[in-house]
């Protein structure tokens, strides 16, 4: 008994002693020189800015470099060819539509081109003759039935319709409006603009500016969003009855009356027309771990390889640090994993998504049609924009942003709730190579800023890095020259070591 206790001693002294001298070796992978020569290609002006409808198809040279990298390092593909096809419905702006109200006797009181499709959902949306609900400013609608019931709700808020400043849309007011009606299910929403902006400022600004290409992720059974609209005045008065009324109801639903209001004119609407099938490509790579029992949990390292595409003067959005740094990132820690002779335990995933800018689609397709089970996904680690550093002045045009660009030590570290031990785990890991870890972005906002929050929407605890936004973001100045590969690297190290910490971690639970 004793002699075999020995043996398990001196076995479990030679695997530690393998692993510490395992990992300089592995770290010693992620190299400077190949970050800069894979974010050269991924950020030149060849491949116009990684978005789809370029006329070179740069999203998509880029998925087939990632996918011939994996291949030559060694992974294995987790789909065929490396690739997951993501189905994206593409609808051309400019397309015409209509609005009519009709009174109770079936006649045509109202009718106008004056519409936009604020979600800028797939396809032909149509309705003919519907009943409508007005619920003033969309409050207290928690105990309000609105399935399958066509909605009309004001802009803004009872301080902003009582306000005498000039009245401004407010995204996020607007937003979470939106997402709490859409919540109950309605047939459609129909917000209406402040009746007090006699020249439509607010109409016409969003008609401009919706007035674009749309894109959506197909849905599997072929259903269609429902249809968020935004309309003048007029239709609301049309809808009341007479003319002038709208402002009056909203008065008086300032004052306290019951927001409620059903009328007897119907409402009919079109706009919209059918969508293009685009395909993007999510590229899906992964070490098989070492484990027999293990190797069926998954550390999954993420990060979108697309950006802007060129702009309409031109000009190329090349997208070096959003997202180029955390692409090449996620290659440089994908090569150091598959150099370890001695494979991890659990099995390493490395998921690099398309379509991010566009609303999140690549990660949002993966995590309702997940490769590998999320249930048995111990982390989503994600990498969007690493390769910044504090730039004095320049930088300061984000100083009221809580997430202004780091100097060289400092990360932003975001974790979801699921597993409070991972921030445990990624603050000693920081400390070890001198970052210092920013915990205090604020979660209710910045956990659905990026890929990571369909992982974190489905339960899996999340890690989320990023050095910060910067005067570049999302400008034609984010550039590779202003990219510190150093800072990159430090990231990617980071990675590396917590990532193996995890996939050799014998107990996890959450």
């Amino acid at each position: 008994m004793l002699i075999r206790k020995t043996v398990l001693i001196y076995f479990s002294l030679l695997m530690f002693l393998f692993s510490a001298n395992a990992q300089p070796a592995a770290l010693s992978k992620i190299d400077i020189p190949d970050l800069k020569e894979y974010l050269t290609f991924i950020s030149s002006d060849e491949l116009q800015g990684r978005s789809l409808g370029t006329e070179v198809d740069g999203l998509e040279i880029t998925a087939n470099y990632l996918a011939g990298y994996a291949k030559e390092i060694g992974l294995k593909p987790a789909v065929e060819n490396y690739f997951q096809p993501v189905p994206i419905l593409h609808t051309a702006p400019g397309t015409n539509g209509f609005i009519e109200v009709k009174n109770k006797k079936g006649k045509s009181v109202f009718r106008s081109k004056k519409l936009v499709k604020i979600n800028q959902a797939p396809g032909v949306f149509s309705m003919h003759e519907e009943p409508v609900v007005f619920i003033g400013f969309g409050d207290n609608i928690e105990s309000r039935e609105l399935k399958d019931k066509v909605v009309i709700v004001a802009q803004g808020n009872a301080e902003s319709f009582s306000g005498a400043e000039a009245f401004e849309w407010q995204n996020r007011m607007e937003r979470t409006k939106i997402h709490a009606i859409m919540g109950k299910q309605p047939k459609a929403l129909l917000i209406i603009t402040n009746p007090k902006d006699t020249e439509n400022k607010t109409f016409n600004k969003l008609q401009a500016w919706m007035n674009r290409a749309g894109y959506s992720v197909k849905k599997d059974d072929g259903t269609l969003q429902p249809a968020v609209l935004l309309a003048t005045p007029k239709v609301a008065d049309a809808l009341l009855g007479k003319k002038g009324p709208y402002e009056k109801y909203l008065g008086k639903v300032v004052a306290g009356s019951e927001a409620v209001t059903k009328v007897a004119e119907t409402l009919s609407i079109k706009i919209g027309a059918e969508p293009e099938v685009l395909e993007g490509k999510n590229v899906i790579a992964y070490i098989e771990g070492s484990d027999p029992v293990l190797k069926n949990e998954y550390i999954v390292f993420m990060a979108h390889y697309d950006h802007l595409g060129i702009g309409k003067d031109g000009d190329v959005y090349n997208g070096a640090d959003d997202n180029g740094s955390g692409t090449a990132a996620i290659m440089e820690v994908a090569e150091a994993f598959a150099s370890l002779e001695e494979k991890p335990k659990r099995s390493i995933v490395f998921l690099w998504v398309t379509c991010e800018e566009k609303g999140h689609f690549g990660s949002s397709y993966y995590c309702d049609h997940p490769v590998f089970p999320l249930e048995k996904t111990v982390a989503s680690i994600n990498l969007d924009m690493v390769g910044r550093v504090y730039d004095g002045p320049r930088d300061d045009v984000w100083k009221d942003s809580p997430k202004k660009v780091k100097d060289f030590d400092g990360l932003y570290t975001l974790s979801n709730d699921v597993w409070p031990e991972l921030a445990e785990i990624n603050a000693a890991q920081c400390a070890g190579l001198g970052l210092v870890p920013d915990t205090s972005l604020p979660k209710e906002r910045f956990l659905r800023a990026s890929d990571h929050y369909h992982f974190h929407k489905y339960g899996v605890p999340v890690l989320n890095y990023a050095t910060g936004y910067h005067a570049d973001y999302h400008k034609v100045g984010d550039e590779i020259e202003r990219i510190n590969f150093t800072k990159i690297k430090r990231v990617a190290d980071l990675c590396f070591l917590v990532g193996l910490e995890l996939a050799n971690k014998e107990d996890i639970e959450f």
